[in-house]
């Protein structure tokens, strides 16, 4: 698969997972109470294991956020350029429009708190999905498992200390990573439109170099 194609893919993807989570804040802000699909995860909630869920509570700051972000944005700054970018923005984008548009729009609440989607999840998955974006490709499966690992404790986490509803918790994965997938596949579409707006055509017709960092 080529890199125009992933991206398009990407950007299809990406777009359907916010819409699906849009879709559910859409219903959640008319019906906010605990519904079916909670009540499909009550046994979390009654765990009891409160210390396993707060070693992971910790990584939910957003200076964790901002500090990740870095880490795999520094990692794709040589190799490739446009990816360097959304990791750098994709997972604080996706974490800011959680906490100040979503939630105050869908106004569903858990203990007098906006909660929907969960901040937390957000920033566990969009971190997840650009510490795979960022590794090299023959060590992504390994990256994949670790970090779904980390998403899916986070996410069961804030379920079992009671900060979030279950549905909470699965919008903020997929926002997440639905987030972070349209700026990576959105950051090499405006990457192919500016070298096409400035490098002429190069080769046979319609052949041109890659863009920067590709």
């Amino acid at each position: 698969m080529t890199r125009d194609t992933s991206a398009g893919l990407q950007l299809r993807t990406g777009a359907a997972l916010v819409a699906v989570v849009a879709a559910g804040g859409l219903y959640f802000a008319f019906r906010p109470q605990e519904g079916m699909v909670d009540g499909w995860f009550s046994f979390v909630e009654q765990s009891g294991h409160h210390w396993w869920y707060m070693v992971v509570t910790w990584l939910r700051y957003p200076v964790v956020v901002v500090a990740g972000s870095l880490l795999a944005a520094a990692v794709c700054f040589r190799r490739d350029r446009p990816r360097f970018w959304a990791c750098l923005f994709g997972p604080p984008v996706a974490l800011a429009t959680c906490e100040l548009v979503i939630k105050p729009l869908v106004g569903r609440t858990l203990g007098g708190v906006y909660s929907y989607p969960s901040g937390s999840t957000v920033g566990a998955a969009a971190l997840a999905t650009v510490a795979v974006l960022a590794t090299p490709i023959r060590w992504r499966t390994i990256a994949v498992v670790v970090v779904s690992l980390y998403t899916l404790w986070m996410a069961v986490a804030v379920v079992g200390l009671q900060w979030h509803y279950p549905t909470d918790s699965l919008a903020g994965v997929v926002y997440g990573v639905g987030v972070v997938l349209v700026a990576d596949g959105l950051a090499w579409k405006v990457a192919v439109r500016l070298r096409d707006g400035s490098s002429p055509a190069v080769g046979p017709v319609g052949s041109r170099s890659a863009p920067p960092g590709g």
